[in-house]
């Protein structure tokens, strides 16, 4: 039987049987009752696809483990003699001649510039890993566009501008500017403003009515032993009294009443591995750094009338003084139920050695139940391809180096590895997201009216898995340069690189030198002055933006107050020395390096160097015919001339377009090697064509005065082709007659 896939007709055949089916059963699936609800079906299909991820990455490894130890231990110990089938399809010489014709006319294609081995070895692994990390990077940055939602922004927004800001009902953060007045903000924006009604459970916002709060409000400060103005204080840790004062004593009836006299003891935490990795950081705050973990803290109550008392007897007791309290933290955490999206607000008050308060407001909205029946079909489906793509890719990476294992040591291979190393502390993150947040939930769930729950430590998870997702768009992008380098582009970019590295780094550090050097000038005489040139760092990377032409927040005013002509001085050698003389000589640098850099491929580039599209032209030319690029081609029309007559018509054209450009243009006579080497590949396509004229006039010949299975009437072997020029397979069997 032929082979289904070898005729045009078959495959349409083949396409519409199945499409027919196809279009039964989702017909059948529709209209036939097999409906599923929305929840369930996502369910099903994420099991199926989990399961059969099991069987292949687990159940099969496991299964092969065994069959080997099983054939090493107890090895068969008769062999199989494996006999040919008799019953197999028997193949005459038409079917040769027709298999010698489709041979011929693939050699046809393969000219001398597709016989560099090396080159065709080249350009296949770069079809593989392009193949491999192609789809990887698309997958990847299909996942960043569904794991992206632009209500986060907006939402971030408002809950920032509401807080900071008066209101008719609310007093804002920023119109804070002294301490007494902290008290009234808690009472006005954050009290009165989350319990509109007099129920206790109610802690919807008088702003935004579909955001509740979850738990209570924690109020922390942090207080100092030494001077604020430290710049390495020594926060303070011990027990004391209300009003601060000491001894502290121990009472024993503390714990059985309401807990007057945490507010004036440190924080305290159980040592934790999740709490040394997640809350471990500091708070950047105007005059200093604020540690997370530290600091004595009030928690208010869900209803209004508990929470003024507490608020109330922290200010009676003097909770917060202007000797040592440095800064006070305002925690809470909101969740919009109609969008899933949880809003963790840290409000930062600081007091300064002047007497005023500065106030930061520290805003972050983010998606933390993200179950199934809440996810897209896109997301599910973006998830599922990417965790397929993962897979082939550590495939790939442990196969390569469990085969070789000195491909480590080439840096390629390492990138790989940092990305599979990547994509593991990604999985993991988002597991220990996913349990986190359950266990908040379900402290949620037994919490009292006067837990607070700290969502901080899933919101610290958020924002590492978007980091490690940015880190893998960086460096797959990185390993994707090393994939085109097919590209004479990037081949020319790559090779000037390590030709300039060298000069551009000294021209890097030289600019670098002169930033710093500027930037501490602008921060001594200006700082006092302008936001942008407070800190050191700060102003040398404002001097770096407006150096680049982002001179929308800088401005030249912001130089002269130490003088116009010192800050005419500071603005030529910001704008004329590092944006001019400077940056132009890099860039200059740099185009020198490419030109040379591509003189040198010309120079170098030969006639038998084939390009990467040629390779994948003759490489799957195949499957671009079964594509229909056939019926792309031109066909040939006679338009009532015969062949001969159009093909002196299509020479006196040619002749015709030739003598008119080189009356224009003066063409480069072409060397002796590119005469012999055209030369050559005139005599092997004109070989090759006259393979396939005798090949094909011995197919009409059989075809038309032999039998039905090719053989020529009174001779059985009067061919052109010799006999023993025709494989085994395709022989007539000579039996003898008994």
């Amino acid at each position: 039987m032929k082979n289904i896939f070898q005729t045009v007709n078959n495959i349409l055949f083949f396409i519409i049987t199945a499409g027919v089916m196809l279009a039964s059963f989702v017909l059948i699936a529709l209209f036939t009752g097999f409906q599923h609800e929305t929840k369930k079906f996502k369910t099903m299909v994420v099991t199926i696809v989990l399961v059969l991820l099991f069987q292949f990455i687990i159940i099969d490894p496991i299964k092969f483990i065994v069959l080997s130890i099983d054939s090493a231990t107890w090895p068969k110990k008769h062999i199989v003699n494996y006999r040919t089938d008799m019953t197999k399809e028997k193949y005459n010489h038409l079917d040769y001649l027709r298999t010698r014709l489709k041979s011929l006319k693939s050699q046809l294609m393969i000219t001398i510039e597709h016989r560099n081995e090396k080159l065709n070895e080249r350009y296949s692994h770069i079809m593989k890993d392009l193949r491999l990390y192609g789809t990887y990077f698309l997958v990847l940055l299909m996942v960043i566009i569904v794991h992206q939602d632009p209500l986060l922004y907006y939402n971030t927004n408002a809950v920032r501008t509401l807080l900071s800001y008066n209101t008719t009902s609310s007093l804002g953060l920023k119109e804070i500017r002294y301490m007494e007045q902290v008290y009234d903000f808690i009472e006005l924006t954050l009290i009165k403003g989350f319990n509109r009604s007099r129920r206790a459970q109610d802690t919807g916002w008088l702003q935004i009515p579909q955001m509740k709060r979850l738990g209570v409000i924690r109020l922390r400060q942090l207080r100092h032993i030494d001077n604020i103005g430290a710049y390495d204080p020594r926060w303070d840790y011990s027990h004391n009294m209300p009003e601060w004062k000491k001894p502290f004593i121990r009472l024993h009836y503390e714990d059985k009443y309401w807990r007057i006299y945490e507010p004036w003891r440190p924080l305290q935490h159980t040592p934790s591995l999740e709490d040394g990795l997640l809350l471990r950081f500091n708070h950047y705050g105007h005059d200093m750094d604020y540690p997370e973990l530290a600091g004595y803290v009030a928690l208010l109550s869900a209803g209004p009338h508990n929470s003024l008392k507490v608020l109330r007897f922290l200010k009676r007791y003097n909770w917060m003084d202007l000797r040592n309290t440095s800064a006070l933290f305002i925690d809470f955490t909101m969740f919009n139920v109609d969008s899933n999206i949880f809003t963790i607000c840290t409000l930062l008050v600081e007091n300064t050695n002047f007497g005023l308060q500065l106030t930061r407001a520290s805003v972050q909205s983010t998606k933390l139940l993200e179950s199934l029946d809440q996810m897209s079909h896109s997301k599910i489906i973006v998830m599922l391809l990417y965790l397929i793509i993962v897979i082939q890719f550590c495939r790939s990476l442990v196969v390569k180096l469990w085969y070789n294992r000195g491909a480590i040591k080439k840096a390629w291979n390492k990138v790989d590895v940092v990305i599979f190393i990547l994509n593991i502390i990604l999985l993991s993150l988002i597991v220990l997201r996913v349990w986190e947040v359950a266990k908040l939930l379900k402290m949620l769930k037994e919490s009292t009216t006067r837990d607070y729950l700290n969502f901080q430590r899933p919101m610290r998870l958020y924002q590492l898995i978007n980091i490690i997702m940015g880190f893998l768009v960086c460096i797959t992008t990185l390993r994707l340069w090393k994939v085109l380098q097919f590209a004479s582009v990037f081949s020319v970019f790559t090779k000037t690189l390590y030709m300039a590295w060298p000069a551009v780094a000294s021209t890097a550090l030289i600019i670098i030198i002169f930033l710093m050097g500027l930037g501490m000038a602008v921060a001594i005489i200006n700082g006092n002055h302008n936001e942008y040139f407070q800190k050191l760092l700060k102003c040398i990377i404002a001097c770096l933006c407006f150096a680049f032409g982002f001179s929308s927040e800088v401005h030249p005013k912001d130089m002269f107050h130490g003088g116009k002509t010192l800050g005419i001085v500071l603005y030529l050698v910001l704008v004329f020395i590092i944006a001019v003389v400077l940056m132009n000589v890099f860039a200059a640098l740099i185009f020198s390096y490419f030109e040379n850099a591509e003189q040198d491929r010309k120079e170098n580039k030969g006639d038998s160097r084939i390009n990467f599209l040629q390779f994948l032209r003759v490489e799957y030319a195949h499957a671009l015919a079964l594509c229909g690029c056939r019926y792309l081609r031109r066909k040939y029309r006679p338009h009532g001339r015969t062949v001969r007559e159009n093909i002196a018509w299509a020479m006196y054209r040619q002749e015709l377009v030739r003598s008119k450009s080189s009356s224009i243009v003066v063409e480069k006579k072409p060397s002796d090697e590119e005469l012999r080497f055209q030369y050559r590949r005139r005599i092997e396509l004109l070989l090759g064509l006259s393979a396939i004229l005798t090949v094909q006039v011995e197919l009409i010949e059989r075809m038309m005065l032999g039998d039905k299975n090719g053989n020529l009437p009174g001779s059985s072997g009067s061919s052109d082709s010799s006999d023993s020029d025709i494989p085994d397979m395709y022989r007539k069997s000579k039996t003898s007659k008994v």
